[in-house]
């Protein structure tokens, strides 16, 4: 057994993947900006407060950093994918992430901040590549570290025949707008619905979600 996170123990090999649909075309890898509803809204609930701390789970970029500083807010980087890559990716990126002396080095690349010390978290589409016990174990530490009201906003990919999917760095452009820059095509540990992401986050206040565009669903959720 293996504790994730700090939270309830978990016995990894009971818990299995869920077998994906069966492949449909590989879409190809683009860059695009979009309108997100989901992040108008993770800006609107900051507006007229100075001096929050937001934790960007994505690629570290120029764009996103000096957007939050222009709002006088601090934003700190915790690269989630790069950190799965180094602790699972060399050999069955999910079957390692059965082995504990694997996960433990996972755990002290991410996360690592005091209970209630978040004022938000921007999740992006990194949730999508964990199996499902080190996913239940990410999500309750994410629910520790934000602040009570403190929201996260996170992306998951809506198409279920797809076995593999592209991977993003999101640079904001706006309140509104964010630019996906196309990184890699990666398999995703299972297909998410309305019923279980509303399981995944049952601990959190509130949970919506966004109308799907361009294949992807975007939710806000607040502790």
């Amino acid at each position: 057994m293996t504790r994730l996170f700090g939270g309830a123990e978990v016995t990894h090999p009971g818990a299995a993947v869920p077998v994906m649909a069966p492949m449909a075309e590989r879409p190809e890898l683009r860059d695009f900006t979009r309108q997100s509803s989901a992040l108008d809204q993770f800006f609107q609930a900051f507006h007229g407060q100075a001096g929050l701390m937001i934790l960007d789970l994505g690629v570290s970029n120029q764009e996103n950093t000096d957007y939050f500083n222009e709002m006088g807010h601090k934003l700190g980087y915790d690269n989630f994918v790069r950190s799965l890559d180094e602790s699972f990716g060399d050999g069955d990126f999910y079957g390692n992430q059965d082995d504990e002396d694997r996960i433990e080095l996972f755990q002290a690349k991410v996360l690592n901040f005091d209970d209630d010390s978040l004022d938000g978290i921007l999740v992006w589409d990194s949730l999508q590549y964990l199996s499902p016990a080190l996913l239940e174990g990410a999500v309750s530490q994410m629910h520790s570290i934000l602040h009570k009201g403190g929201q996260l906003m996170t992306v998951f990919h809506s198409n279920e025949k797809l076995v593999e999917v592209p991977s993003y760095s999101y640079r904001i452009q706006g309140h509104n707008r964010v630019k996906l820059v196309a990184r890699k095509h990666r398999k995703p540990a299972q297909c998410f619905s309305t019923r279980s992401l509303e399981k995944l986050f049952r601990n959190f206040a509130q949970v919506k979600f966004f109308l799907i565009q361009d294949s992807l669903r975007e939710m806000i959720v607040r502790k």
